[in-house]
């Protein structure tokens, strides 16, 4: 017998209550509800008649979160159960007090049963186009405050307790963001050799943790300028770029192609950290001049964004000219050793149009380098080879 306020009765799940609604229409079709016993389970209706059938995805609180935060499409949620099967539940249409339920595998899913590939589950998100939600204005409204940046990430733990993360994989973490938006800036750049002064502008201060599964905020050490503006929110809308590009590797080679070469390896390495833990990633970005960005990227993002990478971008050069001092040739070699105005040193094949005749050396010059990033098939580690295609002695 159905329970008093309870939505359904199905025997071996019990009553059904409710918790959030996720799709109506006339009634609710896809919901997460618990039972008498407090087992967790999100129901969807697969197919409308006098005989409705439903799925029941049983999940734990911390992939039930994962799932509502659009970490992990609605798709995998289904196809991947935590449990390993699902309860496939009989009902009629003009009586929910009788279902009637069986057990099945994940395996035996048919694909029309399951929701679109794209579809997430982000009740806690909010559409491009809608009001503010509570959590958009709040951020937003810190950053004008403070006129700091924010980047708030959030990490969704699969192996872990929700509000809980390993210190080491959190002090990872950090230091590999900072990374990278240090290599974003240094945009003149031809490794990962960043000069102190970059640094300091682009530094990220944390300032504590938020509601999240595990979430934690990032600050601008420096102010905006007086027009809320600052170089430090170029590089993190460029972060965030590369983020939602995800295996799209038309869209990230465009990104890569004005940047620091050293960017794609370090990128790669903030995935692969958190690929290593199977950790999927929320971020949030806000700006004084009141910007604002989210971005999710589930685990099944990040696998599919590596496996691109290392399959289509196994080679990726480009062209760009440093001032800066020669301080080493060698014609019987026919190498070469530059050292750039940010400091950096570079050493690299001398092409076979240079003209190399100067031994005054070192000698203030511009460069035109051709810079090639390769992956090593055997070791999966990129490497970096600069050719010096064109030298102006000045």
């Amino acid at each position: 017998m159905r329970s008093k306020n309870s939505y359904m009765n199905i025997d071996l799940l019990g009553s059904i209550y409710i918790l959030e609604e996720i799709i109506y229409y006339d009634k609710p079709l896809t919901f997460t509800c618990k039972n008498d016993i407090g087992n967790q389970f999100i129901a969807s209706c697969i197919e409308l008649d006098q005989e409705e059938q439903w799925l029941f995805l049983p999940l734990s609180k911390a992939r039930l979160i994962q799932v509502l935060r659009g970490s992990i499409t609605a798709y995998d949620a289904f196809k991947h159960s935590e449990m390993g099967f699902l309860w496939k539940v009989y009902i009629q249409s003009n009586n929910y007090s009788s279902g009637k339920a069986q057990i099945i595998h994940a395996s035996e899913l048919k694909e029309d049963d399951l929701p679109d590939k794209d579809v997430v589950y982000d009740l806690y998100g909010e559409d491009t186009f809608s009001i503010k939600s509570n959590e958009r204005e709040r951020i937003v409204n810190d950053s004008v405050n403070e006129r700091r940046e924010f980047l708030d990430i959030s990490l969704e733990m699969k192996e872990s307790h929700v509000h809980e993360v390993e210190a080491a994989f959190l002090g990872k973490v950090l230091e590999s963001t900072q990374n990278i938006i240090n290599v974003i800036a240094h945009k003149k750049g031809v490794n990962g050799k960043v000069p102190k002064y970059i640094k300091e502008e682009n530094k990220l201060i944390y300032s504590g943790d938020y509601a999240a599964s595990f979430g934690f905020r990032l600050k601008s050490n420096n102010l905006a300028n007086i027009l809320n503006e600052s170089d430090l929110q170029d590089n993190l809308a460029t972060f965030m770029n590369l983020l939602e590009s995800k295996s799209n590797t038309k869209e990230i080679t465009g990104i890569l192609k004005d940047l620091n070469p050293s960017v794609i390896h370090y990128y790669k390495h903030f995935l692969n950290l958190l690929k290593s833990e199977d950790v999927s990633v929320k971020t949030y970005c806000a700006f004084p001049n009141e910007k604002y960005r989210d971005i999710n990227i589930s685990i099944e993002d990040i696998k599919r964004s590596l496996k691109a990478l290392d399959s289509e971008i196994k080679e990726f050069n480009k062209e760009g000219t440093f001032q800066g001092r020669i301080v080493a040739i060698d014609t019987t070699t026919k190498t070469f050793k530059f050292i750039s105005d940010e400091n950096e040193t570079i050493s690299g094949i001398i092409g076979e149009n240079v003209n190399t005749d100067e031994y005054r050396l070192p000698k203030d010059a511009r460069v035109k380098l051709n810079i090639r990033i390769k992956l090593n098939d055997f070791t999966g580690q990129e490497n970096i080879d600069y050719e010096l295609v064109d030298l102006i002695y000045e």
